[in-house]
């Protein structure tokens, strides 16, 4: 290692941090996650984790975290809910570690998309799968398979795009000129809409962001604390309001995105077809010999 294994908090400040991660992001990482996360850092490279160890670590309180609300107690909600915070936190500091040590690599963005997707699946479940398991109704488990559906096909919906980006690249019929910044690029969060659809659409959007979901059963484990038959309530309307509108969301997503032909439309803003050097070549043998 080129840097030593023992730096100070505000060595990793200077050096850690993404330019604007005040600005972009969520709520809670831009104020909490990525503030505080400086400190897992200063932890994480004393102990000599690497960052894939970390987002392993993410990864595995998320499914212990899913498993203890999928168990249905009230202890238990608190306890998994615990564990989703701390998934979160730890999502942020893996990229933190990886920027300190300059091991930032496609394969630990892969690992770190992987992680979200199986995260929302078993939480999404597991939701469900709590009041199945305390009622003993499975028609709850179904609300639960329900919302993890819904959450993974929203989750899913750039990924797949993309997908079909690279699927096209990888065909080699064409070449093309990539234009850095010209398709979607990371902003601030885009504000409430005041007119159109929109302004019904964003907040049931925002609804199923994962820093949202977690808010919302931050808060139904503080009634679980000290108000118990809220809780159970919030628990079983949230689940019925989510089983509803995660899938509805995800569809109405889907079609309109097909429709607009959203794929196409961003894929020319990324990549502008060019004329090959080899195609240029044929092209003036033609012209010779014509």
């Amino acid at each position: 290692m080129t840097r030593r294994e023992a730096p100070t908090l505000n060595e990793l400040r200077s050096r850690v941090q993404k330019a604007r991660h005040r600005e972009i992001g969520n709520w809670m990482a831009r104020r909490v996650a990525r503030p505080s996360a400086v400190y897992g850092t200063w932890l994480a490279i004393r102990l000599g984790l690497s960052a894939n160890q970390v987002t392993a670590a993410a990864w595995v309180a998320s499914m212990v975290s899913a498993t203890a609300i999928g168990w249905g107690s009230r202890s238990a909600f608190v306890v998994g809910v615990i564990l989703a915070h701390l998934a979160f936190w730890l999502d942020h500091v893996d990229g933190q570690v990886a920027r300190w040590r300059g091991t930032s690599s496609l394969d630990g963005t892969y690992l770190d998309y992987l992680m979200h997707h199986a995260s929302g699946l078993a939480t999404g479940f597991g939701l469900g799968y709590g009041l199945a398991s305390r009622s003993g109704d499975p028609r709850w488990a179904i609300a639960g398979l329900l919302i993890a559906g819904g959450w993974m096909m929203l989750s899913l919906h750039n990924d797949c795009r993309y997908k079909a980006f690279f699927q096209r690249l990888k065909a080699g019929t064409s070449t093309y000129r990539v234009d850095a910044g010209s398709g979607g690029r990371p902003a601030p969060p885009a504000p409430w809409p005041r007119r159109g659809l929109g302004r019904l659409a964003w907040p049931m959007y925002k609804a199923c962001e994962p820093h949202v979901v977690l808010i919302g059963m931050t808060g139904m484990a503080i009634a679980a604390i000290f108000f118990p038959s809220v809780w159970l309530d919030m628990w079983r309307w949230g689940t019925i309001a989510m089983a509803i509108l995660a899938p509805t969301l995800a569809i109405a997503r889907i079609v309109r995105a097909v429709n607009r032909g959203a794929a196409e439309t961003e894929f020319a803003r990324w990549f502008h077809h060019v004329e090959s050097p080899q195609a240029g070549r044929s092209a003036s043998r033609d012209r010779a010999d014509f």
